[in-house]
């Protein structure tokens, strides 16, 4: 039984009146696709990805300095990766561990094991890391060569995508635009290509003078997504899974953009002027020389310089002012780690700050945790859809009720002498082995060596044993 949301238009009248305006308007449905698509590369949205992954890339807007009034007045560029930071930051809070995937069925359990390789690990980590430049971030599902499900990142500007709902929960249709290198007639060209994926296949064109043409070595039209024992198959979900930052899919480079630029621009402008201004100003009164050049070539090569009667030199000295400049960069860089919810790793008092302390500094890289944790706890969901369809089609059984908690783990930042001491105090209170969890060094290996360590004693101490009983009966033997 289908129950439509009563607060949302039913998508079938959608598309509809859709089909309908395309007929009373004489339009084609691949004009409707060109002004869409027309649309979404002039769009706001896809300019603010792009600046994004520059901005991460750390190619900024300082590059655009323009060159001063004067030839020999310089022109310095400095770039600050602020972006860099902020999202490695984040990323390695968060994705750098491996994640705790719980289930209570064992067999599912090794199962998405299997899935949730090393390789999608890294996958999930980079497609974190595009989330927070972007917004947010796709997943395509698909078949590999060997016949795996297997999961690939696009870019996130590739994809246009035509929501069901307002939230953007599930995906009706996309369209990827991205540009490919060919050969035409033996001569270098690059082609648009697009691919328009809909419930009932993948439409492949080239776009050339705004129109869409038929794209034939791609294969045109395709009505299916996989085969299985060569029966193609279609899946019943549009097979792209959205990652996003956060709700409003902001990228991170919104919120402090303007700062990295006024901070660079600061810098830049402050590196000019002490680059331009000489450190020592020569006053002279009465030269002997010809020209300031001869000044200089004495001044250097003989160390004196030669004076007319009653002449003299003096040496000023420049200090340009630069506290103004300094304040300014210092509250810059405040604001940016403040409203891009990072640490500033390089605070002379991080290092020696207590637990209670460092969990103060670090509430706000927490916070962003919390929401990107949220996002992506949703889209996982999405993911395993699909990974126990998979499972079902290819006869590895039926888990599409069992109930699995796919559990972040972060790279927490602690005191570790605290909690050692901490672990140490806890002795008598707790179990040995609660201890040693809660011990910054603990790690899985700890339990196996401990083992072999207690395996290691006994046999030293059947050995000792043995061999004290072994003395202890020649020794009786004797005295017999």
């Amino acid at each position: 039984m289908v129950i439509e949301d009563l607060f949302r238009r039913p998508y079938h009248e959608y598309l509809n009146d859709i089909i309908k305006n395309m007929v009373d308007g004489v339009i084609s449905e691949n004009e409707v696709l060109v002004q869409e698509i027309k649309d979404w590369l002039a769009s706001d949205v896809r300019k603010s990805m792009l600046v994004g992954e520059a901005y991460y890339l750390n190619k900024t807007d300082i590059q655009k300095k323009k060159k001063r009034d004067a030839e020999w007045k310089s022109n310095v560029k400095l770039e600050h990766s602020f972006a860099k930071k902020l999202v490695d930051q984040k990323i390695g809070y968060l994705l750098t561990k491996e994640p705790t995937i719980g289930t209570e069925n064992k067999q599912y359990g090794k199962l998405l094991e299997d899935v949730f390789n090393r390789k999608f690990l890294k996958k999930l980590k980079n497609t974190g890391k595009e989330a927070i430049n972007k917004g947010i971030a796709y997943l395509y599902v698909y078949f590999d060569e060997q016949g795996f499900l297997s999961f690939k990142k696009f870019k996130s500007e590739q994809i246009l995508p035509f929501w069901k709902d307002d939230e953007h929960t599930e995906l009706a249709a996309f369209i990827r635009v991205y540009t490919e290198t060919i050969y035409m007639n033996g001569k270098k060209e690059i082609q648009t290509k697009v691919q328009y994926h809909h419930p009932n296949g993948i439409n492949y064109f080239v776009l050339e003078g705004g129109k869409l043409i038929q794209d034939v070595p791609a294969g045109i039209e395709k009505t299916y997504h996989f085969t299985i024992d060569d029966e193609p198959f279609l899946w019943t979900r549009i097979p792209l899974i959205p990652f996003k930052y956060n709700e409003e899919e902001q990228p991170l480079i919104d919120t402090i953009k303007s700062l990295i630029d006024n901070y660079n621009t600061q810098a830049s402008t402050n590196a000019d002027l002490l680059a331009d201004i000489p450190q020592f100003i020569y006053k002279l009164i009465n030269y002997g020389g010809s020209d300031l050049k001869e000044f200089i070539n004495d001044l250097n090569r003989y160390k004196v310089v030669n004076l007319d009667e009653q002449g003299d030199v003096d040496k000023l000295q420049a200090t340009p002012e630069t506290d103004a400049t300094e304040k300014e960069l210092d509250r810059d860089r405040k604001s940016i780690y403040e409203f891009g919810r990072g640490v500033d790793t390089t605070n002379e008092n991080l290092g020696n700050a207590s637990g209670v302390a460092l969990r103060f500094r670090y509430g706000d890289l927490d916070m962003d945790g919390n929401t990107l944790e949220s996002e992506f706890q949703a889209s996982l969901e999405h993911l395993l859809w699909f990974v126990n369809e998979y499972f079902l089609m290819t006869g590895q059984g039926d888990f599409r009720k069992e109930k699995v908690n796919i559990i972040f783990n972060r790279d927490i930042i602690i005191n570790e002498s605290e909690v050692i001491t901490d672990c140490s105090n806890s002795v008598g209170i707790l179990d040995d082995k609660t201890i040693r969890e809660n011990h910054p060094w603990y790690n899985e290996e700890v339990e196996k060596r401990l083992e072999e360590q207690k395996k290691t004693e006994k046999n030293d101490y059947d050995n000792y044993r043995s061999t004290f009983q072994q003395k202890q009966g020649e020794l009786n033997g004797q005295e017999s």
